[in-house]
């Protein structure tokens, strides 16, 4: 009880209410709530070092061998983690890590009883002084205890450990560096296990998908490291943020008018929404690709079914084959426009009026007219080159029998999927005029609702002098 007892005098030497921490906080300069940072850091890392050995203990007392007399299922827990993590409060994935760390700190339970050498005695004594954290002591255990199951000399898988502990604690190492280096340095001392760690990653490799009762389609991933450099590279390369600037090179003043509409029509999603958004239009662009399989002469088709009334009034759902949850009209409306839709029309009987084709989609060839003259999407202020946009029909296509949603570049615009989806949805409007994209804004923006032009050709002609 005696260390029940000392740890309850220190929770209580530390308790205070929310009003007394603030007000303290607040109080300090700044230079002295770093410093408080950092001493409350290490005051956790001393407290964590005992969590862990804790763990550690209740773990060599729950060992499966002791059966039913071990600790955890003596007290009615199917598993150590089970108990620690009742008892803390933790989650099983922090009860999971500390009793790992802890059991791995100790020596193995000798015949009679007893405990052998210490495994990792440099980690140990730098976890129990405070100085090395939980996390960044697990990283070090983990690669080293991998290098020992390699077969590596106790005296290399020693020197490793003194190494990682010396250079994390004299670089003042964070956990994810301390991470990129232990990493290296097993692959220093035993580059011939990288192969046989590939093929375990390779069997873990997954991807599972499928529609959740609230009509998200959700799923789980696991890449190997190949894979994942695809994604990353691919996310990054379609996120890469446009520098601003002048076209000298200098900061551009803009004028309040512009300042404004750059904040009303400024990208607010974030940054899992860009991913998912990423993720998305990299498979489209994939799916319509010239060599990718065909299905009755047709690539990829999502087939959507819809009331004509509610297509022309923009007000309803439509349904998506093998999709159980309904979506918008308007959300069909920007597919029409240049995803590979085929939208199956029905009348108020049920009867069905009219099945789309593809034909409405623009052309290779128009589509590269368009990027000549917008240059990209004409939304103000978006840096999405051609590539990464999506024709719009400025006059909606609807169906082959209406005349003004002709499938021209007249009657194109180029717009990324982010802009595109916010026009359908939104009080904004997009008109043609003299082959020019036009955006009407929303009287409450500007009363007049003035077009602006938005194209950013570069062959424009200016006026004579």
């Amino acid at each position: 009880m005696q260390i029940a007892a000392r740890f309850q005098g220190i929770t209580a030497d530390l308790r205070g209410d929310e009003g007394e921490i603030k007000a303290v906080l607040s109080g300090l300069q700044d230079e002295d709530l770093l410093e408080a940072m950092a001493s409350i850091e290490a005051a956790g890392r001393a407290l964590s070092a005992w969590q862990v050995r804790v763990a550690g203990e209740v773990g060599v007392r729950s060992r499966s061998e002791l059966g039913d007399e071990g600790l955890s299922r003596s007290q009615n827990f199917t598993s150590p983690v089970k108990l620690v993590s009742t008892v803390t409060g933790t989650s099983a994935r922090e009860s999971k890590t500390r009793l790992s760390l802890g059991r791995r700190l100790r020596g193995a339970v000798l015949l009679g009883g007893g405990e052998g050498p210490t495994p990792f005695p440099a980690v140990g004594q730098a976890l129990d002084e405070g100085v090395l954290g939980v996390e960044t002591a697990s990283i070090i255990v983990t690669r080293c205890a991998e290098l020992s199951e390699r077969g590596c000399a106790p005296d290399v898988v020693a020197s490793a450990e003194q190494t990682l502990v010396d250079e994390t604690l004299t670089k003042r190492l964070t956990a994810d560096q301390a991470s990129r280096l232990a990493t290296h340095l097993r692959e220093v001392i035993d580059p011939d296990g990288a192969e046989p760690r590939d093929e375990r990653l390779q069997q873990q490799r997954s991807l599972t998908i499928g529609q959740a009762s609230d009509g998200m389609i959700r799923g789980r991933f696991a890449l190997t490291p190949e894979q994942g450099a695809v994604w990353l590279a691919s996310i990054q390369a379609m996120q890469s943020p446009r520098i601003s600037g002048s076209p000298g090179g200098g900061p551009r003043f803009v004028s309040e008018d512009e300042f404004v509409t750059q904040t009303i029509t400024a990208d607010i999603r974030t940054q899992v929404q860009k991913n998912a958004d990423t993720v998305t239009e990299l498979i489209a662009r994939a799916a319509g690709a010239p060599d990718m399989p065909r299905l009755n002469g047709a690539t990829t088709t999502v087939n959507v079914h819809i009331l004509v009334d509610n297509l022309e009034t923009g007000r309803g759902v439509g349904w998506i084959d093998g999709i159980d949850e309904p979506i918008p009209a308007s959300t069909i409306a920007q597919l029409r426009c240049t995803s590979p839709v085929a939208a199956t029309l029905f009348n108020d009987r049920g009867a069905v009026l009219y099945h789309g084709k593809t034909e409405r989609l623009f052309t290779p060839a128009q589509n590269r007219a368009l990027a000549a003259r917008d240059g990209g999407c004409v939304w103000p202020d978006c840096d999405r080159p051609p590539s990464f946009c999506e024709t719009h029909h400025a006059d909606e296509w609807v169906s082959a029998d209406h005349p003004p949603g002709r499938t021209d570049i007249d009657n194109g615009v180029l717009l990324c999927h982010f802009h595109h989806s916010h026009l359908h949805k939104s009080a904004w409007k997009l008109t043609m005029r003299t082959g020019v994209p036009h955006l009407i804004p929303p009287r409450w923006i500007d009363i007049e609702q003035t077009p602006i032009p938005t194209t950013r050709r570069r062959t424009t002609h200016r006026p004579a002098a």
